[in-house]
């Protein structure tokens, strides 16, 4: 999370700051401004949230002078922020400016009877991406989502049926496409870019062999995650199913 993403910042702050370019707080004045993960933010930038919210006045990076802004701040986290604070981790000032309407979401494993209009969301939107429209969905692969606990929440709803939906190549989506998380523990589409550090005499001269070996090691690390996999490579996720439509990778 960069400052400058948050508050903007003037021409010249620093290295590469060719324009002045707003933050999201000045992008959202007069609206609402959603912060997902609040609960992974830096301790500086936390304290520099904490001053928006007290005093409704943003400071580019590198501007002399505040700007105010009146925004309506929805946040949320998976993380438990009162263990955070008793750990020190983050700042028990900012949790009371930010909880006063906390609102719990039950993991889906609880609301299983969500699972079905999540996945029609998740189909409609992939598809769109990858300009066609939403396949059917085999009854026996919607009860194995309806009965599958889902350890990564959501998110890992919306893994499978990205990976289902590229598996089936925009034919109907069967038992076979989807693929379930085994891990007990929290599960996250974060992983270390080691894929990137291949030996040279493994790495082909050819750009785009190379670029493909790459795009492979993506996706296998992030075991299919699209959005995962296009991070990693700092590129879009049009452009890898691009490739995995020439390629025909599962």
């Amino acid at each position: 999370m960069a400052e400058s993403q948050f508050f903007g910042h003037v021409k010249g702050a620093f290295t590469g700051a060719n324009a002045a370019q707003k933050g999201h707080f000045e992008l959202a004045d007069g609206g609402t401004l959603f912060l997902d993960e609040i609960g992974d933010m830096p301790a500086d930038l936390q304290a520099k949230l904490l001053r928006v919210l007290e005093d409704g006045v943003i400071t580019p990076v590198g501007a002399d002078q505040g700007r105010p802004v009146d925004v309506r701040l929805v946040s949320a986290t998976n993380l438990d922020l009162e263990a955070a604070i008793a750990a020190g981790t983050f700042r028990q000032d900012l949790y009371f400016r930010l909880a006063s309407f906390p609102v719990s979401v039950p993991p889906l494993r609880q609301r299983p009877e969500d699972i079905p209009l999540l996945v029609d969301h998740f189909l409609a939107l992939f598809s769109a991406e990858m300009g066609q429209g939403p396949p059917a969905l085999d009854p026996d692969a919607l009860e194995q989502l309806r009965a599958h606990a889902f350890p990564g929440n959501i998110r890992e709803l919306k893994n499978i049926v990205e990976r289902a939906l590229i598996e089936s190549a925009g034919g109907e989506i069967l038992p076979g496409h989807l693929h379930f998380i085994q891990s007990a523990g929290r599960v996250t589409d974060t992983v270390e870019p080691v894929f990137a550090a291949a030996p040279a005499e493994e790495m082909p001269l050819n750009l785009v062999e190379a670029e493909k070996i790459l795009m492979r090691r993506a996706l296998d690390q992030t075991e299919g995650n699209i959005a995962a996999a296009a991070r990693l490579l700092g590129t879009n996720r049009p452009r890898l199913y691009r490739f995995l439509e020439e390629e025909a990778i599962p």
